[in-house]
């Protein structure tokens, strides 16, 4: 069981082929590591296990009728996998963690999904997030909270929380997640996995909910999250690519992590960025994951981005200014204009059904509105920022930077620290892609990874480079869950 639960999902979809491994025993595993772990760390929300066995033995039945063909099956035919609950799944409740949207039963896969199981994977679960799905920590008035594995006093990160813990803690190999200003990076970094938020425009969000809207569809990206990078671009293609409904998608080629040439690739790094400064545990995985690259041939080199200081007001900034629903209408739905004075009255007695993070969000939104001309001052320095960024990069530079300023924080802590929102959110009002890497653990057993960030199309650039720290370092562990 051990070895099966250490396996990335490339790995586990190879034995499959092989003849080492069945469709229903690489299910059952999981199942029973989630039967495990879940009553403790409330990840997965939505169990799908009975029907994932049915798909398993029909699997394991084609498998058979395929022998001497294998290499026809699917890239991932029989792996398991979770996906976030904010994904449409055929029959299953389609929440986002709204209580005002508890009674809603999807009527169709999301694109993500589809493409999932198109590609062989067997859907184990869905997993937990914050209401609405715009928070870094993962709880709701639907699904309660969700614990961090390595340590239960502290959170997951959202809005892809539950897809992290789990993964984290074994029970899938591999997830999908979605991300408008960290939430696919966030939870990799405190769960100690591997994610990766793509170029804006290449992954489709039909079936998410919440929708991004038409102005800031290249802002939320919908990404791959694992045990191991390398299964981190096989998953990005699968996901890749028109489905003639996102009309923001473009069919544009991606290229290939294993012809990256890391001899001479140029690395920028900083620790801080003015408004929030990482930790010493932080800055240590920052200077080993340098040092690892740095062994590899790459030009090593510290640089902040002129400018970046500013990340949390251009990403806030855009998401103001730019086509698409706001909070109070994401939060409320049909609840009316009068929702937030209600909710806001009842939360002084303990009754409100909306959570203190998403009132907290409900207010700045409100407060925002009341400066469109700071919004619109602060929205037109994201060009000049991706311009400033992307002439450094040049044919050949990432960037390496923390991904928060300190390890998976305690419950409640994030409000504290929501200056180190700036350290992912710029990069989706950017559009560039960002993998998170898992580089150390801490004395206290918390996960301290690092985000390699790259110019638009080169995701297989910051995979490349994360593979290699991944390689020095061994990448993730599984969460022991005690």
């Amino acid at each position: 069981m051990e070895k099966l639960l250490a396996m990335s999902a490339t790995q586990i979809a190879a034995a499959i082929r092989d003849g080492e491994l069945s469709p229903v025993e690489a299910v059952q595993t999981h199942i029973r590591r989630i039967e495990e772990v879940n009553p403790v760390i409330n990840a997965v929300v939505n169990e799908n296990f009975e029907k994932a066995l049915a798909e398993a033995t029909v699997a394991e039945e084609e498998l058979a009728h395929m022998k001497g063909h294998e290499d026809e099956l699917p890239p991932f035919f029989g792996v398991p996998c979770t996906v976030k609950e904010t994904f449409a799944m055929t029959d299953m409740p389609w929440t986002g963690g709204s209580y005002f949207r508890k009674n809603v039963i999807a009527g169709q896969d999301a694109t993500a999904v589809k493409r999932y199981k198109d590609a062989g994977a067997i859907i184990i679960g869905r997993t937990n997030v914050p209401e609405a799905a715009m928070w870094i920590e993962s709880y709701n008035t639907i699904y309660g909270r969700t614990l961090n594995p390595y340590d239960q006093t502290r959170g997951v990160g959202g809005s892809s929380g539950g897809e992290g813990a789990i993964i984290g803690a074994g029970g899938s190999p591999m997830g999908v997640g979605s991300d408008i200003g960290g939430s696919i990076r966030y939870p990799s970094f405190f769960n100690g996995i591997c994610g990766h938020k793509p170029t804006g425009g290449i992954v489709p969000q039909t079936g998410h909910w919440p929708p991004s809207g038409e102005g800031r569809s290249k802002y939320m990206c919908c990404g791959p999250m694992t045990r191991r990078v390398e299964d981190l671009m096989p998953l990005l293609k699968i996901l890749a690519g028109p489905d003639g409904q996102d009309g923001s998608v473009e069919e544009r080629p991606l290229g290939d992590p294993d012809k990256v040439n890391l001899d001479g690739m140029r690395v920028y790094y900083y620790n801080d960025i003015r408004i929030a400064k990482a930790d010493h545990e932080v800055k240590r995985a920052i200077a080993m994951a340098a040092a690892a690259l740095e062994d590899r041939g790459c030009i090593v080199e510290e640089w902040r981005p002129p400018g970046i200081e500013r990340g949390v007001d251009m990403w806030s900034a855009c998401l103001s200014v730019k086509e698409g629903p706001d909070f109070h209408e994401l939060v409320f739905g049909s609840a009316g204009g009068e929702g937030l004075p209600s909710e806001i009255l009842k939360a002084f007695i303990g009754k409100s059904k909306v959570t203190a993070p998403a009132l907290g969000m409900l207010l700045l939104e409100k407060f925002g509105k009341l400066v469109p001309g700071q919004l619109e001052a602060a929205a037109a320095l994201v060009g000049k920022l991706q311009r400033r960024i992307e002439k450094k990069l040049g044919d050949d530079g990432i960037l390496l930077s923390p991904p928060f300023a300190c390890p998976a924080p305690k419950h409640g802590e994030p409000w504290l620290k929501l200056n180190s929102l700036g350290f992912c959110s710029v990069f989706n009002v950017l559009e560039f892609p960002g993998t998170i890497v898992p580089v150390r653990w801490t004395s206290g057993g918390l996960p301290v990874g690092v985000l390699l960030t790259g110019k638009r199309m080169d995701d297989h650039k910051t995979i490349a480079a994360a593979k290699a720290i991944e390689e020095e370092f061994g990448g993730w562990k599984m969460a022991p869950v005690v």
